[in-house]
């Protein structure tokens, strides 16, 4: 859209429909064809002004703030741990390889229960895993997950399973 952007655009359009008059009505004696530029740099800045003021330009989509920490998680899961409900339980698993995934956690991780989800961290910046993400099981079966699995090789690294801390508010 064009708009206005300084009063000082404003007053340099209207010099030049002014001098424009001027010139067309000294050289062609005021005749209706010779006004026609004059008058239509004036309309083209009347539209420019009204145009510019519909468009209030001090008025802005509202900023979102950036998150202060530099993780994320998976798009479908929230970046700290809860239990939810009363049947489930969260368990932290750290150590993870980088290149494991969501599918194959849950895999590994099924060979011992059920699994409800997987939701692995991720660095905002970069995408990468970071290593370490959070496992909601059914509540009581924490003791035997960690017991099977809790520096078991994954991946060809030890990983370490506990159970999650709560979220503080």
């Amino acid at each position: 859209m064009i708009s206005v952007k300084t009063p000082l655009a404003f007053v340099i359009a209207i010099a030049l429909a002014i001098v424009a008059y001027f010139i067309s009505s000294a050289t062609f004696a005021a005749s209706f064809i010779a006004v026609l530029p004059s008058m239509f740099i004036i309309i083209t800045v009347i539209s420019l002004v009204i145009v510019s003021s519909l468009q209030n330009p001090t008025s802005k989509a509202p900023r979102v703030p950036k998150p202060s920490t530099a993780s994320s998680v998976s798009p479908s899961s929230s970046t700290t741990p809860s239990s939810g409900s009363d049947d489930t339980a969260t368990l932290y698993v750290g150590n993870l390889a980088y290149k494991a995934n969501e599918q194959i956690v849950q895999e590994y991780f099924e060979k011992v229960g059920t699994v409800r989800s997987v939701r692995l961290v991720k660095d905002k910046r970069t995408g990468r895993r970071k290593g370490f993400g959070f496992i909601e099981i059914s509540s009581g079966d924490e003791n035997v997950f960690i017991e099977k699995l809790n520096e078991s090789e994954f991946m060809e690294r030890n990983i370490i399973v506990r159970p999650a801390n709560e979220k503080q508010h």
